[in-house]
């Protein structure tokens, strides 16, 4: 039995083998819960409308392109622990790979600097390339390396409320930020694991970011990402642990509602007309949707009701596909450019040997981009990477592909604390699971799974007790 992340991390009483539980919706949420769930002996059925797991970190096969290509480049932090653990479990961790420490390029007009992480250091460990920087002066770093010692002192659970209310931009002006570290240093931390700018965000998630991601362990801060497609990492895997372990997965099947005698579920009413009943339930769906299962007086509840006031904030993936390469590193990012990160695909998924080279260039908080035509898109980042990569300026683009995902994540807005909805819900025997209940983390996989862990540790707790 793998250890689980969480408080539950032994073995439970064999009673739970005779209880059903229905976990409605196989994005990385309802996988991790599904996963804790069978680990702990429950017996679990899955049910996802669509024809794979995943949620909204899958790939797909593009005519358009002839290639498996993900929904979106997604990475992941040596703090993310409970997903690294999530994927080890499901015997897909040889599928991605991590950084020994972190080493990420930084370019701004043309000048290259680097953010490394050098381990021997321990806390320190950030701190010789942050000196050495070259997108800040000296006066700048003096005042950045302030703002990450108040920010490591800063006591999050003490503060919450007060940091929930202000935006991180507010939080940088109180503790002596100057713009230019503001948006070179800051915001490039900030834009990337938030999906928003620093004027958007709370100081609570924000120095929540800063503090797992800079300020703990060295190894925090390397950089992860699948080397395969993430529906092999993670949804044909998931799928097969479930299975494997007596579970139950239905695919193509739509939650259309959920049914009540009295004040417990009874059952989902599912969209062949059919209905699945089981002793627990665990709802997986996007929030919204959620909330058009639930009988109209119970989304009225504040509880629920909450989260209809959570925003969105929008990513943007452009792909290309160049007859030769055009970029060495794995990934690289970009200060004072359309383009903010870009990643070497060919590199990452063991391809570099042949001829041409794919690249993904990803955009977070893309609200500028989002409604533009795509082949306006195209030519713009085409442009752009002839300026930023000399080797672009002779290559000629085979194939592109940019996908826009309006709702990638909710928006860690100040306030956002208060929308977010525990696990344990008000009805006894309905638990949810999503990145945008209250895990203490941003709209993140680590969130996502941290979720369903914890919804499958407060349904054991219930059956338990």
């Amino acid at each position: 039995m793998s250890k689980l992340a969480g408080r539950r991390t032994s073995p439970v009483s064999s009673g739970f083998g005779s209880t059903r539980v229905a976990v409605l919706g196989g994005g990385l949420a309802g996988l991790s819960a599904a996963r804790s769930l069978i680990e702990m002996g429950f017996q679990v059925f899955l049910i996802e409308k669509r024809p794979f797991l995943g949620g909204r970190a899958f790939s797909f096969y593009s005519h358009e392109t002839d290639s498996e290509v993900d929904n979106g480049q997604h990475v992941f932090m040596g703090c993310c622990t409970y997903y690294i653990d999530f994927v080890r479990a499901l015997g897909a961790y040889c599928d991605a790979t991590l950084q020994d420490s972190l080493h990420a390029e930084v370019v701004l007009d043309g000048k290259r600097g680097t953010l490394s992480s050098m381990p021997f250091l321990g806390p320190l460990h950030f701190m010789p390339s942050f000196l050495k920087y070259p997108h800040l002066g000296i006066s700048d770093k003096i005042r950045a390396a302030y703002g990450l010692v108040r920010a490591g002192l800063t006591d999050r659970r003490k503060n919450s409320p007060t940091l929930d209310s202000e935006t991180f931009y507010n939080w940088l002006k109180r503790h002596q930020q100057p713009e230019r570290a503001i948006e070179n240093f800051w915001n490039l931390v900030i834009l990337p694991t938030l999906n928003d700018d620093v004027r958007s965000v709370s100081a609570d998630m924000a120095l929540k970011v800063i503090k797992e991601g800079l300020l703990k362990r060295p190894g925090d801060a390397a950089i992860g990402y699948a080397r395969v497609g993430l529906s092999s990492l993670a949804g044909l895997p998931g799928q097969r642990f479930i299975e494997e372990r007596g579970g139950s997965v239905l695919l193509r099947t739509t939650v259309r509602s959920l049914l009540f005698d009295s004040d417990r579920v009874c059952g989902v009413q599912l969209s062949d007309g059919s209905s699945l009943r089981a002793d627990a339930y665990v709802s997986a769906l996007p929030h919204d949707i959620l909330l058009d299962c639930l009988p109209t007086k119970r989304a009225a509840d504040p509880f629920f009701a909450s989260v209809a006031e959570l925003q969105s904030a929008p990513i943007v993936g452009v792909h290309l596909w160049y007859d030769r390469h055009v970029m060495e590193e794995p990934f690289v990012a970009f200060i004072n450019s359309p383009i903010q990160w870009v990643f070497n695909r060919s590199l990452i998924q063991g391809n570099s040997e042949s001829l041409g080279q794919h690249v993904c260039i990803s955009l977070s908080g893309a609200w500028q981009f989002i409604d533009r035509p795509k082949e306006e898109l195209r030519e713009l980042f085409e442009q752009e990477m002839e300026r930023l990569f000399p080797s672009a300026r002779g290559a000629a683009i085979e194939k592109s592909l940019i996908i826009k995902q309006p709702n990638a994540t909710f928006r860690s807005v100040p306030g956002v604390s208060r929308l977010r909805p525990a696990q344990e819900t008000p009805i006894p025997n309905l638990f949810l699971a999503g990145d945008w209940t209250d895990t203490d983390w941003p709209s993140t996989m680590e969130g996502a799974v941290r979720s369903g862990v914890y919804a499958a540790n407060a349904i054991a707790d219930r059956v338990a007790g």
